[in-house]
């Protein structure tokens, strides 16, 4: 077991629980490898096939106009490169929502040494976003983002992320992905917040 902050509770992330994990994870990592593989060979505020396949991996459910601003400022950012802060108050900006788990993932897309918020990961590691009329929302929500990256870079370097970026890349070596994305595709699928 290791202890990711003070504020969060401890993962116990044992080898059989990384071995149920990974046989559920090669359709979405080919999903997820695609999206990587074409980022940047596209303008994705303009690539239907690109925007497709993202919406269908990160399961996204917003409208027309969202989407809109939302690939416009993904697109913005793989040229002059984005930070969670800067994702989130323009995708506030831009759309009147705090969109926590979608600034992460747009900047995780364009930087995959980045983790994303996602309610399963989160709760892996003992922590929630604040609700939605939360005061200091956007705030809190920064907050929870760098508890998230410490714990990851906790994990990283612990016998229990090594083994999981060792097992990963033996049952998947044609992946070349990052060491975060291994790690969150595994906890991703350890789904009842007991890693």
């Amino acid at each position: 077991m290791i202890i990711c902050s003070a504020h969060s509770s401890m993962i116990e992330l044992t080898e059989s629980r990384i071995d149920e994990a990974l046989p559920k994870i090669e359709n979405g990592l080919r999903k997820y490898c695609w999206i990587q593989d074409n980022i940047h060979k596209c303008d994705v505020s303009r690539s239907r096939l690109f925007q497709n396949a993202f919406n269908r991996f990160y399961r996204v459910r917003r409208d027309g106009r969202w989407q809109h601003q939302f690939y416009k400022l993904m697109e913005t950012g793989k040229a002059s490169g984005i930070t969670f802060p800067q994702a989130l108050k323009a995708l506030l900006q831009r759309t009147s929502r705090v969109e926590a788990s979608f600034a992460s993932k747009l900047v995780a897309t364009i930087d995959p040494n980045m983790p994303v918020i996602d309610k399963f990961v989160l709760g892996n590691f003992g922590l929630h976003l604040p609700h939605y009329n939360s005061p200091n929302r956007e705030r809190r929500c920064i907050d929870v983002y760098d508890r998230l990256c410490n714990n990851y870079g906790v994990l990283i370097k612990s016998a229990e992320g090594l083994l999981v970026c060792e097992k990963f890349l033996t049952r998947f070596p044609w992946a070349q992905i990052t060491d975060i994305k291994k790690i969150d595709l595994v906890l991703w699928q350890i789904r009842d917040g007991k890693a």
